[in-house]
């Protein structure tokens, strides 16, 4: 949270932006979207569900969730005491977030790929790319974070926070958080539409408003950290919101985690059920399908698609969760 207190370095007065918190009780929605994440990384592991590309994704973009969750909980059992401390959680701090965004963004380029190629060959290929886009760019720039003294340890509120200095261009929270975050949304945003014009395309006809339920992650994205973005700024401009008004924002950001896990984790459950559905050897009729985890598109949907009756919502089609092997 913000100090609402003046603090002066030298000439310039600044506030400090609290981002590890030591009370419990300001952890509370970090600790939900910690067990959500960490729930879905744990049955991922040992179901095996990182072998089908779209799984590794999902896989990959909870981890993100986890390193970065479980470091802000990480101060309630080794409380931070020096500004190396707190260099140390900036690199995990923003390569969490970061490589979550990118993962955010990844995820529609995928669909984009899989609605122009009719399957999912092509995101097996694309996997070399997105790994060193998702892991190593959020990577190096945590280690610039360290650095740069984006977090330092703050005496008065004996935790790591971000000060934002009066008068001044916040740099640093420009490059290691709006630029991420707003980029991840933007390019969500396109790359959505393109699909959407895609299928329409394909099917020579409107394809209705219920496909926009696809712009879900990038929805997720700007409600959980637009608010406190848009706050973030007005600081810089000598605002000073409420301490209320922070809490309730921050909490906000802190449930994304969360909320994925509910939208990703259909699609966990989904393999779970087909794996279990294996193992016990008993033919258990699905009652529905879901897009997440395309993997045939059968020669029927195929001769549909090319009729106009392409629907991707549909639950007549082919594309659902290919099973782990036992």
């Amino acid at each position: 949270m913000f100090d609402p207190s003046l603090s002066v370095q030298g000439d310039a007065p600044y506030q400090e932006m609290i981002y590890f918190p030591l009370k419990i009780s300001s952890l509370f929605t970090v600790l939900i979207s910690a067990i959500a994440t960490g729930i879905v990384v744990l049955l991922s592991l040992i179901f095996r569900l990182y072998k089908k590309p779209f799984s590794a994704m999902v896989l990959a973009i909870n981890i993100a969730h986890v390193l970065f969750y479980y470091s802000k909980l990480s101060v309630l059992v080794f409380p931070p005491q020096s500004d190396l401390h707190c260099k140390i959680l900036s690199i995990i701090n923003v390569f969490g977030l970061e490589s979550a965004a990118i993962w955010g963004a990844l995820f529609a380029h995928a669909f984009y790929i899989i609605i122009k190629h009719q399957g999912t060959s092509e995101i097996t290929r694309m996997m070399k790319y997105y790994v060193p886009i998702a892991v190593l760019v959020p990577l190096i720039n945590g280690v610039v974070s360290f650095l740069s003294d984006y977090l330092v340890f703050s005496d008065k509120e004996a935790t790591c926070v971000h000060r934002i200095y009066f008068g001044h261009i916040d740099v640093k929270q420009i490059f290691f958080g709006s630029i991420p975050v707003w980029s991840a949304c933007v390019a969500s945003l396109i790359l959505y539409k393109l699909a959407i014009n895609k299928i329409a395309q394909l099917q020579n006809a409107e394809t209705g408003t219920e496909l926009y339920i696809l712009l879900i992650y990038p929805g997720i994205f700007l409600l959980c950290w637009g608010p406190i973005l848009i706050v973030q700024a007005t600081v810089q401009f000598g605002a000073t919101p409420s301490e209320t008004l922070i809490k309730v924002l921050i909490a906000l950001t802190n449930l994304q985690g969360f909320f994925d896990a509910l939208v990703y984790g259909r699609s966990i459950r989904e393999a779970l059920n087909e794996s279990i559905t294996r193992c016990l050897g008993k033919n258990i009729k699905k009652e529905g399908h879901t897009f997440i985890e395309p993997s045939v598109i059968s020669e029927r949907n195929l001769r549909e698609l090319s009729a106009g009756n392409y629907s991707l919502l549909s639950a007549r089609n082919d594309l659902v969760i290919s099973s782990s092997n036992c």
